[in-house]
């Protein structure tokens, strides 16, 4: 485990004990927590601009299945006649 240096302004600091002593974790636990779920959120608004880019290019080369089709299929799910998803 590596160690890293950086400020906190005196709010911030002040915030950490108080909720370290709550939490009876250490604020080292606390950074690195919210540290994850920061990243967490960063990476995963990166796929999703990732794949909404894709899903234009696909409307954009007309690669789509309609509304009526996707209806459709779903109307047979949990029966005996349980279909596949539409494809392009």
């Amino acid at each position: 485990m590596s160690t890293t240096s950086f400020r906190l302004d005196d709010d911030l600091e002040e915030k950490l004990d108080v909720t370290a002593t709550k939490l009876q974790r250490t604020k080292g636990w606390i950074i690195n927590h919210a540290l994850r779920q920061y990243i967490a959120r960063e990476e995963r608004k990166v796929r999703m601009l990732e794949e909404t880019e894709e899903a234009i290019s696909d409307i954009e080369a007309c690669r789509v299945v309609s509304g009526e089709e996707v209806m459709e299929w779903l109307e047979t799910w949990g029966t005996a006649a349980e279909g596949k998803a539409p494809t392009v």
